[in-house]
């Protein structure tokens, strides 16, 4: 054998190798490129300012307040450049929620996260960011769309309507794990338990090899969305999902909006595993302010139809009070 010279056995074992990592970039590469949710996705407008805790993206000229909130695990840039648009008709304020995106926090105190603490958070990023005292419009997607319907219920502001898209209604710890088990077996092993824990406390130690891993095993997602999905911790993560998804204080919210005559629009996916089937028909059909309808997608509706979303929640705003377009 050739001093020096590495035996072919091993360089036959590194080619395969390289042609198999060569493989698997080129098959990412093109899931990403033809991907909808890609295609259909470029960063919204507004720069992100800091409103009390919170981390906001600020936008348009409109005389009225949008706030969007996106859900759990994920940023203001859930909401691009399709929802740009509002910004004619509203002035539209993009937060992240409390211990997400760039409001992270790493507090660990026992109810650092409890609803109380979500919403003094938005009322003060509000109130910081000149926002308070105009008419007020809301809407969230999953936990963010709980967190809408429960800061609309709270606030005194002169609310006009809340757009809560999939949002997960349920009515106990074991039901919103039975339906999160719907999403399939990863998701399930990931949303709570110790093996979540495990997993995230990993991700707190390298947060950026667990944003690279994100965007590897996302190939369908706008990169900037999946990096995103690791800003947060253990215990933000944790807490608002106990507080805002597997609680049923939801309900009270809503009698509340009905009772003061603010309209709730409930819109999920046509084929969203995380809704409990027939629950948002039947709170509208028992509170006359509430409509529900679907739209062909799943749980990820805001980002799979933007321009059907961004549509609904113009019409909504817009002045000539043209009602939200239909399913």
């Amino acid at each position: 054998m050739t001093a020096g010279r590495a035996p072919v056995p091993a360089r036959s074992a590194a080619s395969g190798v390289a042609a198999i990592a060569l493989a698997l970039a080129a098959a990412w590469a093109v899931l990403h490129v033809t991907a909808p949710r890609v295609l259909g996705w470029s960063r919204g407008a507004g720069t992100v300012r800091r409103g009390g805790p919170l981390g906001v993206r600020l936008f348009g000229r409109g005389g009225p307040v949008l706030v969007l909130i996106p859900g759990i695990a994920a940023s203001e840039a859930f909401f691009g450049s399709a929802y740009d648009r509002l910004g004619d008709v509203a002035t539209v304020a993009v937060i992240d929620p409390l211990g997400f995106g760039s409001s992270m926090d790493a507090a660990v105190q026992p109810g650092a996260f409890a609803i109380d603490r979500h919403l003094a958070a938005v009322t003060r990023a509000l109130r910081d960011l000149g926002l308070d005292g105009r008419p007020l419009f809301l809407a969230g997607h999953s936990m963010g769309a709980s967190l809408a319907i429960q800061i609309a219920a709270a606030t005194e502001a002169d609310v006009r309507g809340v757009v809560a898209f999939d949002a997960p209604l349920y009515r106990s710890a074991a039901e919103a794990s039975d339906r999160v088990r719907h999403m399939g077996w990863f998701e399930a092993l990931l949303s709570t338990g110790p093996l979540a824990h495990t997993v995230c406390s990993w991700m707190c130690r390298h947060r950026a090899a667990a944003a690279a891993l994100s965007v590897i095993l996302n190939p369908t997602m706008p990169t900037a969305i999946a990096l995103d999905g690791v800003r947060h911790t253990w215990h933000s993560y944790i807490q608002s999902f106990d507080a805002l998804v597997a609680g049923d204080s939801w309900a009270g919210a809503i009698a509340s909006l009905s009772a003061r005559g603010v309209p709730l629009h409930l819109v999920d996916g046509a084929s969203d595993p995380v809704p409990v089937p027939g629950r948002a028909a039947s709170i509208a059909s028992s509170h006359p302010t509430v409509t529900h309808q679907t739209h062909p997608g799943a749980h990820d509706l805001p980002l799979a139809a933007p321009a059907w979303c961004s549509d609904l929640l113009y019409h909504l705003i817009s002045p000539d009070g043209a009602a939200p377009a239909p399913g």
